[in-house]
């Protein structure tokens, strides 16, 4: 079937347009790609100095120092180790310090002496002095909120000494130290359950929570020489190690105290964030306490029940755990049901003791790092208007009961101890 003629024609004059119009397009889509930005605010990455840490130190009232962990990509690529010139082996970090009465101009007049600009976007961890932890953490705490690059995942830990020496420190195992301290912090929070693993917008939180108190992990350097040179990285033993430590008890932003280990445990338990953990206690209540015998807790659930009586508050504090024997050198048949019921209790009284002794620490404190001003707010709101204002003193009043059900669900392999085993094998 044949085009009509009416047809063609119309397809002529219509090719002949769009070949008049092709210029003219090419021109427009040139003038548009005058008015495409680009990245023209790229910054390459050899202009970056990369934070892995950084410290907060108060020299006086008036002048901050912040110290900065920044790494040298050159010394932590893989399949180097060695500086470009020499040979030799480099440092895979640098630390320096800038002073200033704020911390934001502390941080602005390191373009005085830095070839690159800092970048905060992989930083790990903040660590605090104490003194500065004392004074308070408002300013460091504002500026976390207010920087676009800050990290979710920036840890926050507290010393008793300067900040900037943690910084100074390296390590064996990790290339950067501030990767080590956080992973340190991290594997303690999963695996012992003692020091929490608390992040800069935790802590922001809590402090602005119900019971406005908080609570930081002390890092600290252990040992005489501090590991700051490659030639330290030479042994098989450093001079100094950073080790974690005790628990930082902070009210409305302001450090007021420590915590122990075992009273930083109690907390953990109270307050629900106890993972797992190890707890060792006497093989029974009338024993000297020579013979051991260690649990690990797989498993434990704390429920918080507030009850107020008279305008007194009692805090029913009820946990339940689930455990395995990992060692003892108590004489016990454990084929025999009542001395894991032994056992059981034992661990039961231990973590009483614990948990008491936590109790009576904050509350000589008069700080909340357990949670209960929540817990009470959820149950009494009406009341908790009241209760909130003077929170400090009806906690100094309050008093708890203890509700522990623990349980050993595994014993291993052996169902006898090595030492019941080594008497009977005498005995015959």
């Amino acid at each position: 079937m044949g085009v009509p003629a009416r047809n063609l024609e119309k397809n002529k004059e219509t090719g002949w347009i769009a070949v008049r119009l092709r210029p003219f397009a090419f021109i427009l889509a040139l003038a548009a790609c005058c008015f495409v930005t680009g990245c023209w605010n790229r910054v390459e990455l050899n202009e970056l100095a990369i934070t892995s840490a950084t410290s907060f130190d108060k020299i006086d009232d008036k002048t901050w120092e912040i110290s900065y962990q920044v790494v040298i990509p050159s010394a932590i690529s893989a399949g180097t180790g060695t500086s470009g010139g020499g040979g030799g082996p480099s440092l895979p970090v640098i630390v320096y310090s800038t002073k200033g009465p704020t911390i934001r101009e502390a941080i602005s007049n390191s373009y005085r002496e830095s070839s690159r600009k800092l970048f905060f976007a992989h930083n790990r961890v903040f660590i605090i002095s104490e003194k500065v932890a004392r004074e308070g953490l408002d300013q460091i705490i504002d500026l976390y909120l207010r920087n676009p690059d800050a990290r979710e995942t920036v840890n926050i830990l507290v010393t008793s000494g300067k900040a900037k020496h943690i910084l100074e420190q390296l390590t064996h195992i990790e290339k950067i130290p501030g990767e080590a301290i956080q992973k340190v912090i991290s594997i303690e929070s999963r695996n012992a359950s003692i020091l929490p693993n608390i992040m800069v917008y935790e802590l922001a939180q809590a402090t602005l929570g119900e019971s406005k108190s908080a609570v930081i992990p002390e890092i600290y350097l252990s040992g005489g020489v501090r590991a700051d040179n490659m030639d330290e990285l030479k042994r098989t033993h450093l001079g100094s190690a950073m080790k974690l430590g005790r628990l930082a008890v902070l009210k409305e932003g302001k450090m007021v105290g420590w915590l122990s280990k075992e009273e930083a445990l109690g907390v953990s338990f109270m307050s629900g964030k106890f993972k797992s953990g190890n707890i060792t206690f006497a093989c029974s209540p009338e024993s000297d306490g020579s013979e051991k015998t260690n649990v690990r807790l797989l498993t434990s659930t704390t429920k918080l029940t507030p009850k107020l009586e008279n305008g007194k508050l009692t805090m029913g504090i009820n946990i339940k755990g689930t455990g395995i024997l990992q060692e003892t050198n108590c004489s016990l048949d454990l084929n025999k049901p009542a001395n894991i019921a032994q056992l059981e209790n034992g661990l039961r009284q231990e973590l009483q003791k614990i948990i008491e002794a936590s109790w009576k620490k904050t509350k000589d404190m008069k700080v909340d790092v357990m949670g209960f001003g929540e817990a009470v707010h959820h149950k009494y709101p009406k009341e908790w208007k009241k209760m909130k204002k003077d929170w400090s003193s009806v906690l100094a009043s309050a008093t708890i009961e203890l509700h522990i059900k623990s349980s050993i669900v595994h014993v291993g392999l052996s169902n006898k101890s090595f030492k019941l085993l080594n008497r009977k094998e005498g005995g015959d």
